[in-house]
């Protein structure tokens, strides 16, 4: 459940958030973005708490309500 208006989310952890979305593990999206999975949790970390939703379940939703940035 949202509270509130989600934050602005930095537009790598867009990216990050919309290959997840599209059903991309982390491991997946790291090779991709020739980065580790720890970055790609991170940037999802962090989109999970601007987008105010608790995990990958729900993003696609939660994107196309957050204000770009």
């Amino acid at each position: 459940v949202r509270i509130g208006i989600p934050k602005e989310i930095h537009p790598g952890e867009r990216r990050v958030a919309g290959m997840a979305a599209s059903g991309m593990s982390n491991r997946e999206i790291a090779e991709d973005l020739f980065v580790t999975p720890k970055a790609v949790q991170w940037h999802l970390r962090n989109a999970y708490r601007k987008l105010g939703i608790e995990g990958r379940g729900e993003l696609k939703d939660a994107l196309g309500a957050a204000p770009r940035h």
